[in-house]
């Protein structure tokens, strides 16, 4: 099928999605589907893609960004048989208001919750859970109708956990409409010594690890806080805070009377994250919000026990006693009291780690990359009726 893959973000950019439609495409165009992406982006040096790709920039003021990206969509469209969209439905419903094509979309959250937060249009630290019955301004209540709109002109709707799913489900979505398919992992083969790690990171004390964007729902803060508390039985305990985002200078402030236990390096390459992971006695994640946490797979994958808030999609991939703890979301006191556990029974530690490491069948790429070209074949006969009605 010939597909116009639509993003707001692209490879060389960093983050999840741009990494995840780079290893993606690939694998369809061996499977003889026809592709060209339209993203945002300043003009990049050539690469090897085997496809073309439209860039938008993101100089423009956004009105003008909106508008010409649809029409970069409505352009590209004309050509193809089927939209894939990766989080970025506005500019395809738009066009295909037009243009009648199929659409898959790939939902991973709440647009609208996030651009709220990030705006303050909304009270802080509320939670995308409590943002979905609460009540709320035109504003928000406008973006709201908005996002319902572009996504329910998908004709599938993928989401990345049972949780996801059901967030678009709770927004009117057609149940018959989402398929979830799980993140995945890549093999990797051959994992050095963790001790062998530890000695390149010069590492020579108990050592947690988190990975990611430095937004206020990831929870670094009370990572943080907890960290403190761990120090009285663990002096020496130190945190690597892998990742970058709005919070950093705030974070940096908050971690300041701990000296340098805490380090902050920053976004790193996927092989240097890697080591980080490999080096750590544990790796947290304290978010309030998750649709499907790939960092944990990661860290799993690397044999490292993981501990994570029971938010949104992290309970779906670690079970509290058998492959690492699960703690309430935003319980400090519970965060704290965990990574002492953690690092105290170094033996049950492994144990769950093990278990979690042969937990990663579900995650696999060859399962994943078969899902979504099953997906986007169920809309063949849709693109056939198409042809027939023009």
């Amino acid at each position: 099928m010939r597909i116009c893959v639509v993003s707001g973000t692209f490879h060389p950019e960093p983050g999840g999605p741009p990494t995840f439609l780079y290893r993606l495409l690939p694998e369809l165009v061996q499977r003889g589907h026809t592709i060209e992406v339209v993203t945002y982006g300043e003009p990049a040096a050539p690469a090897d893609y085997p496809y073309p790709v439209t860039r938008i920039s993101r100089r423009q003021p956004i009105l003008f960004r909106l508008l010409a990206f649809a029409r970069a969509v409505l352009r590209a469209g004309r050509r193809v048989d089927v939209f894939f969209v990766s989080d970025y439905g506005l500019p395809v419903a738009m066009a295909n208001l037009m243009l009648h094509k199929p659409i898959l979309l790939k939902n991973v959250g709440d647009f609208a919750w996030e651009f709220s937060t990030r705006h303050n249009w909304i009270p802080a630290g509320q939670t995308i859970d409590e943002f979905q019955t609460a009540p709320h301004s035109p504003r928000v209540n406008l973006l709201r109708t908005v996002q319902r709109w572009h996504t329910g002109a998908a004709d599938t709707l993928i989401a990345p956990s049972r949780y996801s799913a059901g967030l678009v489900i709770g927004w009117g979505i057609l149940p018959s409409k989402v398929r979830v398919i799980y993140n995945a992992l890549d093999p990797v083969d051959d994992l050095p010594t963790r001790d062998s790690v530890r000695r390149e990171l010069n590492v020579d004390s108990p050592l947690i690890v988190t990975v990611a964007r430095l937004a206020p729902w990831k929870g670094v803060a009370g990572v943080i806080r907890a960290l403190a508390q761990v120090q009285r039985e663990f002096p020496s305990a130190r945190l690597i805070v892998v990742g970058d985002g709005p919070e950093r200078s705030a974070l940096e402030r908050e971690a300041a009377s701990l000296g340098d236990a805490v380090l902050f390096v920053g976004t790193q390459p996927p092989d240097r994250v890697r080591l980080y992971l490999r080096a750590a006695d544990v790796f947290v994640l304290f978010s309030t919000y998750e649709g499907l946490p790939h960092t944990v797979l990661e860290a799993m994958q690397a044999g490292t026990p993981v501990v994570v808030s029971d938010a949104g999609g992290n309970v779906e991939v670690v079970t509290h006693g058998q492959n690492g703890w699960v703690v309430p979301k935003g319980d400090e006191a519970a965060m704290a009291k965990t990574l002492i556990e953690v690092l105290r029974d170094p033996a049950e530690a492994e144990r769950r780690a093990n278990k979690a490491t042969e937990s990663l069948d579900r995650f696999s790429w060859p399962l994943l990359v078969d899902e979504y070209d099953a997906a986007i074949k169920s809309l063949e006969p849709q693109r056939r009726e198409g042809r027939e009605e023009t």
